[in-house]
């Protein structure tokens, strides 16, 4: 597998939007899936004509770093001038690849935010209570110690947090109060 491929697959790993496709696949509208897939393709595609280019290309560069290897070995016959100017069409091959793979992953990586973009949404605002304290987790704090303390039930502060687990804690967490 080449470095660029590597790459490519990392990048596709990386997009937040494309790694939990899984379960929002659930609940996309069929258009929404549609327009992505068209996406995908469309990205494959490109990927799959600039491969090709970079294979062309690498083939050049292979070829002429024979034909420089074999003349500078005395195997086979040109003048500096020919041998310099291989040299040069060789630095100039290897300068397009690299300005390539530089094209390549900056493109894929603007199309996959762009993918990831439209897949995001926004999150409902969480409904704050007007009064109430900020509490900072301290060591050894319990949650249920916690609400004892403010004379406001467990539930209601998890409901204020969105704590699923009130065993997990962590020093330092900030933590609303509602008022009771």
């Amino acid at each position: 597998m080449t470095r660029l491929s590597l790459i490519c697959l990392c990048a596709l790993a990386a997009c937040p939007a494309w790694a939990q496709r899984g379960s929002a696949s659930l609940s996309a509208s069929s258009r929404d899936y549609a327009q992505l897939t068209l996406q995908m393709r469309e990205i494959q595609q490109g990927l799959q004509a600039l491969h090709a280019k970079l294979d062309a290309l690498e083939q050049q560069q292979t070829s002429l770093a024979m034909r420089v290897g074999a003349l500078e070995r005395g195997t086979g016959v040109a003048t500096k001038d020919e041998l310099a100017a291989l040299r040069t069409d060789l630095n100039a091959i290897q300068a397009r690849q690299e300005k390539m793979r530089g094209e390549i992953v900056s493109d894929l990586s603007e199309r996959m935010a762009k993918i990831a973009k439209t897949q995001e949404k926004p999150q409902k605002p969480q409904p704050q209570q007007k009064s109430g304290y900020n509490h900072v987790v301290e060591a050894g704090e319990t949650l249920s110690a916690i609400a004892e303390a403010y004379n406001v039930p467990v539930k209601t502060i998890m409901k204020a947090n969105n704590v699923s687990d009130p065993t997990k804690l962590r020093v330092g967490q900030k933590l609303f109060i509602p008022d009771p």
